[in-house]
């Protein structure tokens, strides 16, 4: 099969021929017709995360598919060849991922695409989408209280904001100045431009008695520490990059660092919440396999807007 792949961290990847994955007990193997890259898969190849996983190579990288059931491996019940689905490939090595013509993957964390929805824009949900609704699962905003998503132009930040705003939540949006239009698209009742002014001082100005939670997918620590001072007693702070301080606490305010766990059944909800009309995909941006290089490159520059997703 075709696939992108590395043979070392740092380096330049290719795409070359590699043997065709077979699945094992719990997995299928899928024809893969569009993949995405998230900002972990950035660091993947730039060896991050080589201390605290393993690696396999040649390194094919990124989780997120859509495509169809190609085989079925043992222990599978009701996944049948020719299947459309979409999914993540839900193993705890990495190397063995998407941007191929094949790729396996473990059945809890794939789910049936509808024919409605297409190949390019089922694969830019899965981890974004999932991270978006744990996210919003910690926060569980109550309908007219305020939600101030940061990061609010990229792939999780845009999924947050509709999620918030389908439950009713006041949300502000916190974006660059290229991206106010966009992100107001997408469902914010309020933007605030980080690059026009202190977001701090914005907030404050503009809720005085604190906002009910915040979820923020791109600061370090000392930044969310000091946006956290927004937040009012009882609300909830969440993080993507594990930043949620815990000093939180002692004023009554939840800390949640969250963990992307996609499943099967927080698939389905999206695709339901897509179904009725709650969820549209974000703006997406697409290579082909030959330049997934690029697409990687791009997104560990940092500024996205929406998802970038490789087709195949």
């Amino acid at each position: 099969m075709r696939a992108f792949a590395l043979d070392t961290f740092g380096g330049p990847g290719s795409v070359r021929d590699l043997p065709t994955p077979e699945p094992t007990e719990g997995q299928v193997r899928v024809r893969v017709a569009a993949a995405s890259i998230n900002p972990v898969d950035h660091a993947v190849i730039k060896g991050f995360l080589k201390d605290y996983m393993e690696h396999h190579f040649p390194l094919v990288p990124c989780g997120d598919l859509a495509g169809s059931v190609d085989a079925v491996g043992p222990g599978i019940d009701g996944i049948s060849v020719g299947d459309p689905v979409v999914g993540f490939v839900g193993k705890t090595v990495m190397g063995e991922g998407t941007l191929a013509e094949f790729a396996t993957a473990s059945a809890g964390t794939i789910a049936r695409r509808p024919s409605a929805l297409g190949e390019v824009e089922a694969a830019a949900l899965p981890l974004a989408g999932v991270s978006a609704l744990m996210s919003l699962e910690a926060a569980g905003p109550q309908p007219d209280e305020v939600v101030v998503v940061v990061g609010a132009s990229g792939g999780i930040g845009g999924y947050a904001v509709q999620l918030a705003a389908a439950r009713g939540a006041h949300v502000v949006a916190v974006t660059s100045t290229s991206n106010v239009e966009y992100v107001r698209g997408l469902g914010a009742a309020e933007v605030l431009d980080r690059m026009a002014g202190d977001v701090v001082d914005a907030l404050r100005s503009g809720h005085p008695e604190g906002v009910s939670a915040i979820i923020d997918t791109p600061s370090d620590q000392p930044t969310l520490a000091r946006l956290s001072g927004t937040v009012r007693d009882g609300g909830t702070v969440t993080s993507m990059k594990g930043a949620a301080p815990q000093e939180l606490q002692v004023r009554g305010v939840k800390g949640v660092n969250i963990r992307t766990q996609v499943t099967t059944e927080r698939l389905e909800q999206l695709l339901g919440m897509i179904a009725e009309g709650k969820l549209r995909a974000p703006h997406i941006r697409t290579f082909t396999l030959d330049r997934a290089g690029d697409a990687l490159e791009a997104s560990g520059q940092g500024g996205v807007r929406g998802k970038l997703v490789v087709t195949l």
